[in-house]
């Protein structure tokens, strides 16, 4: 009888039938590539003890000035910062009123009143009117941090604009008329100062029901009559000619609460009489809001502070040493935002899916602070702040830091953001079309390159010689298994450990959570694929090895071998193999795997099974023979088995185990021919 060696072709290929693979892998969980070698993957265990109580989207590690390491973790419902294995929720909060206006000025002074019973508002909080307001000749419509805390029912911000006369409780909201059968709705705003200016916009927050409309988002402006008063098209013809006050008269307020740290000292000393209370008076601390909930967040840090931004939502800031008991609005940066990320090494803060002067969110438009300064967003010959609106495309998908410049993704295309300073501050390319991001998470970076899925159903990457497509000889295992309804909560994390990027993906099988992956081997050019869950992830940081999440659990991976203290089940599975093109029976009666049992100085006690699967027709259901338990003093399999096709099957589900296969060497005879 003769020997034949087997050494399986790198690589997971799914495109290929299994006669087609021979020698190839077809089947893989859990698996990597090392030296074109299949091995068993690493482990992880769980990085913080206990669960989180909303569904995780996205994470960030950064260290602090003091050297302690720091997890963010931003979910549906809560966001959280971890630190020596203890969880500090600091989710943002606010509180919301519909209250007639009851807003009061003074004569040459910028301060204005607003009364909101129940706010309990600090010095920490920030008022955004979702109605604007105007009273005498000013007008409120945005952001303003409160300036004085009076009461727990009232508050004053500052006026960028002093009060012509003194006016006391009052405020006019804007009004909507409508004309039977058109859509053109004329807005009474007083001191709305717009101009005949083509592109202008409005932004109506709260809704207001007027001729059959329900008038709410933003608005162009069509026409200015006069200073207040203007008309906007809405989508619909009204059904009838009315006149509505915006919100049902209400003012719409949101107070942006902030948990500022508590007042210091107390007695007579340096608190109480001292220079809080009688002395110079000690800041409110405020009350509490509800906390607030969002489909997705983007973080980073900046030095020791945490940025964090839910989906079209403001940008919060909070800081471990602050005090801050949550993280707090920074009132001066854009209110809406469909992401964030630093710029560097120029340390700016860019926003995209921003908003325009108006307030209304552009899905096109890139905003960015000054250098060193993400709280100062002003455009002028004295800031690096400024703007630009990507000219194709329907709107920012995602975006992030490269190597060496920023990378930003339509949903057509890739632009490249670069540095060049001076009054342009970035200069924009187009750098690929067709090539347009799946979802917010699904491009990240490894090794000064940048990878990335696209929803032209493909893998791209972007290094020296540009965009390029990447191959995938897994592409089924992924795009004829994916969700349409939630493909864009594709993740794509980095482990630089191994040498891989992942794309975690949900199943058409799924409940709209990722539950599966294909990972890619950066320096092998070797691709696998499996069922693991993993909402989020970051690389290797300060914090250690990689990190990811399912939906509330936390893992740092590539420690051990085990699912935590579960078996890893790793297995994989080979095309198929023939004796003379398939044209001969084989009888093969011995089996010698060539494999390493256990790490360079760790125990060799690995146990693997083998099960072989043989059929006589391409069609047929496989035979099963096993399976065959191999171990490093087994000396060689008896599977005997006839048969024109053959395939294995090697699995190993035991703990704190390690094995990676080589060559194989089988003993077959030619058997006869049908």
């Amino acid at each position: 009888m003769a020997f034949a060696t087997i050494k399986l072709i790198p690589g997971v290929n799914t495109q290929k039938t299994l006669a087609a693979n021979q020698a190839g892998v077809s089947v893989s969980n859990l698996i990597r590539y090392r030296d074109q070698l299949v091995q068993k993957i690493g482990g992880w265990n769980q990085y913080y003890s206990g669960t989180i109580g909303s569904t995780i989207r996205c994470i960030w590690g950064w260290q602090g000035l003091t050297g302690a390491g720091y997890l963010a973790v931003g979910a549906t419902a809560e966001l959280d910062a971890i630190t020596a294995g203890s969880a500090t929720t600091i989710t943002p909060q606010t509180l919301t009123f519909n209250i007639p206006p009851d807003i009061s000025i003074s004569s040459a002074s910028s301060f204005v009143t607003i009364v909101a019973s129940g706010s309990s508002a600090s010095i920490y909080d920030t008022v955004y009117f979702n109605t604007p307001v105007a009273i005498g000749n000013l007008l409120f419509n945005g952001a303003y941090p409160v300036a004085v805390a009076v009461d727990s029912s009232s508050f004053q911000i500052v006026s960028s604009v002093q009060a012509s006369t003194t006016i006391a409780s009052s405020g006019t909201l804007p009004t909507f008329t409508t004309i039977a059968n058109s859509a053109t709705v004329t807005v009474a705003l007083d001191n709305h100062n717009f101009q005949a200016i083509q592109g202008l916009y409005q932004q109506f927050i709260a809704p207001t029901s007027v001729g059959g409309l329900t008038i709410q988002g933003p608005y162009q402006v069509n026409s200015v009559l006069s200073s207040t008063s203007f008309t906007i098209a809405a989508t619909l013809a009204a059904s009838a000619a009315q006149t509505a006050t915006m919100n049902s008269s209400l003012e719409q307020l949101v107070l942006y609460k902030a948990q500022g740290p508590p007042p210091s000292g107390g007695g007579y000393g340096l608190g109480g009489y001292g220079l809080g209370g009688y002395g110079l008076g000690s800041p409110v601390s405020g009350g509490t809001g509800t906390p607030i909930t969002t489909t997705d967040w983007t973080l980073a840090n900046w030095g020791e502070a945490l940025l964090a931004c839910p989906k079209d939502g403001p940008i919060y800031v909070w800081s471990p040493r602050s005090g801050f008991q949550t993280a707090s609005v920074i009132a001066t940066a854009p209110f809406f935002n469909g992401g964030i990320f630093v710029a560097m090494p120029q340390q700016i803060l860019v926003a995209y899916r921003s908003v325009l002067a108006s307030g209304v969110q552009d899905p096109l438009t890139v905003r960015w602070s000054d250098q060193n300064d993400y709280t100062n967003w002003t455009v002028s010959n004295q800031t690096a702040a400024g703007d630009f609106r990507i000219p194709t495309g329907s709107k920012i998908i995602g975006a992030i830091q490269g190597p060496s410049q920023a990378f930003i993704w339509t949903d057509v295309g890739c632009w490249v953001m670069q540095y060049v300073g001076g009054t342009v501050i970035f200069n924009f390319t187009e750098v690929g079309s067709g090539c347009g991001l799946i979802g917010p998470h699904a491009a990240n970076k490894i090794a000064n390159i940048v990878y990335w899925c696209s929803n032209a159903m493909q893998f791209f990457r972007a290094a020296g010689q540009g965009v390029e497509p990447l191959p995938c000889p897994v592409w089924d295992a992924i795009f004829q298994n994916l969700s349409s309804t939630y493909q864009d909560r594709i993740l794509c994390w980095p482990n630089s450990v191994a040498n891989e990027i992942w794309w975690f993906y949900p199943s058409t099988a799924s409940t709209g959570e990722n539950d599966s992956y294909v990972k890619y081997n950066v320096v092998e050019g070797e691709w696998d694929y499996g069922p693991l869950a993993r909402n989020a992830g970051i690389d290797v940081t300060g914090l250690g090895m990689p990190i990811a999440t399912d939906t509330v659990t936390i893992y740092q991976h590539e420690v051990g071998f085990n699912n935590v203290t579960q078996p890893l089940n790793s297995y994989f599975e080979s095309g198929y193999w023939s004796i003379a093109e398939g044209n001969d029976y084989a009888f093969v009666d011995w089996f010698l795997p060539d494999m390493k049992f256990g790490t360079y100085s760790g125990s060799k006690n690995a146990s693997v099974n083998i099960t072989f699967k043989v059929v006589d027709y391409l069609g047929d259901t496989p035979r099963s023979y096993g399976p065959f338990t191999f171990t490093s003093t087994t000396q060689y399999l008896s599977p005997r088995f006839r048969g024109r096709f053959m395939s294995v099957h090697i699995e190993s589900n035991d703990t704190d185990t390690f094995w990676r296969i080589g060559a194989a060497r089988y003993r077959f005879a030619v058997a006869g021919r049908r």
